[in-house]
C-alpha cells in the first residue's frame, strides 16, 4: 500500500471512531435526561399529591378490619381510632373525606407502593424493616400486644417464647402482621403460625381446636373477645417479652411533603386535646401516644 492508500485508511479508521464515540456520548446525555426527568416526576408526585387529594376532595386510604383500630359498619361505613384520626387530620390538610379500602396488612405496603391508594391507616405498625419501603407520620396508636387462649391456657403460653419451647403448639395471626414478625424472630417455627384471613375467623380456628393461641394486638384481641363473649376463651395481656407497637400513618416513600404536612396538622390536633378525645374512647392512651416519636422506631424516616 502506498503512503496515499495508508493515509485514506488511517483517515477512515478515525472517522469511524468519531462517529461512535457520539453516538456514544449522546446516549449516556439522553440516558442521563431520562433519569432526570424521573427524579423530578418523583419529586413533583411528592409535592403534587396533596394538592391533588384537596382538588378530588378526597383520600384513598388503606384499612384493616381490625377493630379497635379500625371497623366496618353494616352500611360499609368505616370507623374506628385509626381512620377517624386520619379523617381529622386530613380535614384540617382541606381534604373533606377518606375512601376506605380494606387491605391485608400484609398487602399494604405493596398497595401504597403502586399508588393504589394514597395513604395507609389502620394499626400498621411503624418497624425498621417496612420503614426501608415507606414513610411514616409520628405515632398516631400505641398498644399493648396479646394472646387469646382456652380458659385456663392448658399450654401455659405466656410468650412467643413458650410457643416455639413447644413444638405441639400451634399459633394463628395475620399474615404480614407485626405479631408474625415477632413470632418468627423468637423462634416460633413457620410450621406452628396459621395464618386467618381475618380476626374472627381467627378466633373461630381457637374455638374449634385448631390451635393453640390467637396472637393480635391487645386492644383487639380484648374488642373480639368481648364481642365473641365466649366463656371457653381467656385473655392473656400484655405479652411478656414483646415490646408496645406503635402506629402511624402510612404513605409512599416519594410523598415527604404530604407525610410532613400530616405531621404538622397531627400535631395541632394532639396539642388542643382534640386527639385524645377522639382515641381515648376506642381505649387507646393519648399518654402513651404522646410520649413517643418515629425516630424512636426508625431514625431518620
Amino acid at each position: 500500500m502506498n503512503n496515499r492508500g495508508r493515509e485514506e485508511a488511517e483517515y477512515k479508521v478515525k472517522k469511524e471512531r468519531e462517529v461512535k464515540m457520539k453516538i456514544k456520548i449522546n446516549g449516556s446525555i439522553a440516558k442521563l435526561g431520562i433519569g432526570l426527568i424521573a427524579l423530578s416526576a418523583a419529586f413533583a408526585a411528592s409535592a403534587d399529591t396533596l394538592d391533588d387529594l384537596r382538588k378530588k376532595g378526597y383520600a384513598t386510604v388503606a384499612v384493616a378490619n381490625e377493630p379497635p383500630y379500625s371497623d366496618i359498619k353494616a352500611d360499609g361505613y368505616v370507623t374506628g381510632a385509626a381512620p377517624d384520626v386520619a379523617r381529622a387530620v386530613m380535614a384540617k390538610l382541606g381534604v373533606p373525606e377518606i375512601d376506605a379500602k380494606v387491605i391485608m396488612y400484609g398487602a399494604m405496603i405493596p398497595a401504597l407502593q403502586a399508588r393504589r391508594v394514597d395513604m395507609a391507616t389502620s394499626g400498621l405498625y411503624i418497624k425498621p424493616k417496612r420503614c426501608e419501603s415507606i414513610i411514616y407520620s409520628e405515632p398516631d396508636l400505641c398498644g399493648a400486644e396479646a394472646f387469646a387462649v382456652a380458659v385456663g391456657n392448658p399450654l401455659n403460653i405466656m410468650t412467643y417464647e413458650d410457643i416455639a419451647a413447644n413444638p405441639d403448639a400451634l399459633m394463628t395471626t395475620c399474615a404480614g402482621c407485626a405479631e408474625e414478625a415477632y413470632a418468627l424472630e423468637r423462634g416460633v417455627k413457620p410450621s406452628q403460625i396459621k395464618v386467618f384471613t381475618d380476626p374472627p375467623s381467627g378466633i373461630k380456628m381457637l374455638q374449634q381446636g385448631r390451635v393453640n393461641v390467637f396472637a393480635l394486638s391487645g386492644l383487639g384481641t380484648q374488642d373480639l373477645l368481648r364481642k365473641t363473649n365466649d366463656p371457653n376463651l381467656e385473655l392473656v395481656m400484655p405479652v411478656t417479652g414483646v415490646p408496645m407497637g406503635c402506629a402511624g400513618a402510612a404513605f409512599n416513600a416519594n410523598d415527604t411533603a404530604f407525610r410532613d404536612a400530616y405531621d404538622a396538622a397531627l400535631k395541632e390536633l394532639k396539642d388542643s386535646g382534640e386527639f385524645a378525645k377522639i382515641i381515648e374512647p376506642y381505649g387507646f392512651s393519648a399518654a402513651a401516644t404522646l410520649a413517643v416519636k418515629r425516630d424512636d422506631f426508625c431514625p431518620g424516616n
